[in-house]
C-alpha cells in the first residue's frame, strides 16, 4: 500500500479517485456520469484516494488470478518502452 502522500502526488490515483467518486455520485443523485463527472472537477479527498488505491489493487490482484505472471510481463514491457518503473 502506498501513504497518503504518495497517493496525493500520483496522477493516476486522482484522475481513478475522481471518476469512482463521480460514479458514486452519479448513482446516488440519478444523474448521468458526464455530469457527475463535471461536478467533481478539483482536488480529490484522501477517501476518494484510498479507495482509488483499493480499487487498483483489486484489479492486480484479479488479473493475476486469471493470467499468472501476465501483469509481471506488462509492467517488464512497459520498462523497455518508457524507462525504470517501480512495482508496489
Amino acid at each position: 500500500m502506498k501513504t497518503l502522500d504518495e497517493l496525493r502526488g500520483s496522477e493516476f490515483h486522482q484522475q481513478l479517485g475522481q471518476k469512482i467518486w463521480a460514479a458514486f455520485l452519479a448513482q446516488q443523485q440519478g444523474i448521468s456520469l458526464n455530469t457527475a463527472l463535471k461536478k467533481v472537477e478539483g482536488p480529490v479527498c484522501d477517501s476518494w484516494l484510498m479507495v482509488a488505491e483499493f480499487a487498483r489493487h483489486a484489479y492486480d490482484a484479479s488479473v493475476e488470478e486469471c493470467y499468472p505472471g501476465k501483469l509481471e510481463k506488462q509492467f517488464e514491457r512497459l520498462d523497455h518502452v518508457t524507462g525504470e518503473i517501480a512495482i508496489a
